[in-house]
């Protein structure tokens, strides 16, 4: 058995060897747990501000008229998509702009803001929100091809009842009544399932079974 002199002089020389490393990596782990709660003090402060801007566009879009209206919401929408591009605020802020461009008839740029959305936006259900909006935009423009593209989602989940309703819509704007009573069905039992009526969907599921399929 080793005497403690010998133990103390053994753990000198692996110090020598290995304490400077050993110091680095506590230094390093240390930085890192500071890092690390820096950075999300930094997200959690990112998103704070993007929500009181959000909460602001929202405020000024429903009750602002005019131009200053206008204005006020692209100055907002600028600031969210810039500064705030990674924040689901940022999502929001394209969908206000393109509900905007809407209003404005200007469905070229519209068009151009829910693209962006579909880009940029990790969120399922914002992403679901997009397309049906692009799609119903494309509809009014007679793109019929690209908006049924567009609804051909594995799961449209909460979205399911518009998503089929508005393909049942498109798929008649082709003469194919058919699929188009599928879709509608689709839509009507979607609703249903969510303990909502569906009158419009009904009544074109009736006009379809009096006039048949063909």
């Amino acid at each position: 058995m080793r005497s403690e002199e010998e133990q103390i002089e053994s753990f000198k020389e692996w110090w020598n060897k290995n304490g400077k490393s050993l110091i680095a990596g506590v230094v390093i782990a240390v930085a890192g747990v500071g890092g690390w709660k820096g950075w999300e003090s930094y997200q959690t402060s990112q998103a704070e501000s993007a929500s009181a801007l959000y909460s602001q566009l929202a405020q000024i879009v429903s009750s602002g008229t005019g131009d200053e209206r206008e204005a006020q919401a692209a100055a907002i929408i600028e600031q969210l998509t810039s500064d705030f591009d990674r924040t689901v605020y940022s999502d929001y802020a394209r969908l206000f702009a393109a509900r905007l461009a809407v209003e404005r008839d200007e469905l070229e740029q519209a068009q151009s803001h829910l693209r962006s959305t579909l880009e940029s936006t990790r969120i399922d259900a914002i992403e679901l929100v997009a397309r049906l909006r692009l799609a119903r935009i494309l509809s009014s423009q007679e793109q019929i091809s690209e908006a049924l593209s567009l609804l051909d989602v594995p799961n449209a989940g909460g979205f399911t009842a518009d998503f089929e309703s508005l393909r049942g819509d498109l798929l008649m704007s082709k003469g194919d009544a058919l699929q188009a009573r599928q879709a509608y069905q689709k839509a009507l039992e979607a609703s249903r399932a969510a303990g909502e009526t569906a009158p419009l969907v009904e009544i074109k599921l009736d006009n379809l079974a009096t006039h048949g399929d063909a």
